[in-house]
């Protein structure tokens, strides 16, 4: 009986020594950086690396070097974590932009790849004339008047959560400016219907990128209901007349771009504008904020520069223009500082 057992033995033994032998000439032969993963198929380190992201790559890195991969959910996520290997990352020839956001601009906004790497340059030509460092000084007056709008709508006095006030600010005045005026809804119940949409589809956004649309079912949902609305916006957008007679707003610049080569997938581009623009501004504006509030002397001597930037304002509207909001450089520090918080926070 044990000599029958002796061939199957010798075989499993021959398939295990194979399989190792495989696996060490593989890793000696192959060029790509050594690979955090896990034991479940397609979900790899997915779950680890979900649960605390910041300490599951400062892990691998202590573990596999400066450069390592990281797969989860079906990607390999390559990581370089030294200043010289970026740097040679960032100029190296064999990266591609365009390709490398193709799948998750399909994924969170129905843009096919063609019509993506047909209007990607175009667009970014557009969007750059519009809102350029020597062009953005064009928005300070709408800004102005739109932000006006919003406080007066909040009255003088109450409590709130900063990131709501944030969001109940930043929300109407950003898609007003950029998209249509009066394009966010004014009824209550329609402005809490986009912010949770919204809310949802900008949290769920990083996972929706890479992850099939039936395993996130509300994240879906707030994606087809954004998509929806702008469906409904886009003949309202186009025939908008801002004031200022040569002039159109960001959105529809960017709708004589897609309409020229794809008048199909003109609510998809309205929706990567608008995650774009809220998903940055919405937390810079946070942390900036939330720096200034925190840090008693950074406010004090903000509110000093602002006074002698524009005198006495107590119970007066502050009106800023271009020229004026860079005389308070300490603001544009704090938001800097913050961007860079931002960016760490963003893992």
């Amino acid at each position: 009986m044990s000599e029958d057992l002796y061939p199957g033995v010798a075989a499993v033994a021959a398939l295990l020594a194979g399989v190792a032998l495989f696996v060490v000439l593989r890793r000696r032969g192959s060029r790509r950086p050594p690979c955090a993963t896990g034991w479940i198929p397609w979900v790899g380190a997915g779950l680890r690396f979900g649960k605390a992201p910041l300490e599951f790559i400062e892990q691998a890195r202590a573990q596999y070097g400066p450069v390592f991969t990281i797969f989860a959910m079906g990607n390999r996520m390559t990581f370089v974590t030294e200043e010289e290997g970026i740097n040679v990352f960032l100029k190296s020839k064999e990266v591609n932009f365009e390709l490398a956001v193709q799948n998750p601009v399909y994924h969170t906004a129905s843009v096919p790849k063609n019509i993506f790497l047909t209007l990607h340059e175009k667009l970014y030509i557009t969007m750059k004339g519009k809102m350029g460092t020597f062009n953005v000084y064009q928005f300070t007056e709408q800004l102005n008047e739109e932000f006006h709008e919003q406080l007066e709508d909040l009255g003088p006095h109450g409590t709130m959560d900063l990131i709501s006030l944030v969001r109940q600010l930043l929300y109407p005045v950003t898609v007003n400016v950029l998209f249509k005026k009066a394009m966010f809804p004014s009824h209550k119940r329609k402005t809490e219907d986009f912010c949770q949409h919204f809310q949802i589809y900008d949290e769920g956004f990083e996972y929706g990128s890479q992850m099939p649309e039936w395993l996130l079912r509300n994240w879906s949902k707030s994606k087809r209901w954004l998509l929806a609305l702008f469906e409904e916006s886009i003949p309202e957008i186009k025939a908008y007349k801002p004031e200022k007679a040569d002039s159109v707003t960001l959105m529809q610049a960017v709708l004589d771009v897609v309409e020229g080569e794809a008048g199909g997938h003109s609510a998809s581009y309205g929706l990567l504008l608008l995650w774009a623009s809220l998903s940055n501004a919405v937390p810079i504006t946070f942390w900036t904020l939330a720096f200034i509030l925190s840090h008693a002397d950074v406010h004090k001597t903000i509110m000093e520069g602002i006074s002698s930037v524009l005198g006495g304002t107590e119970g007066i509207p502050c009106v800023f223009t271009w020229d004026s909001l860079a005389l308070v450089c300490t603001v544009a520090l704090c938001t800097h500082l913050s961007v860079v918080d931002f960016k760490q926070a963003v893992l």
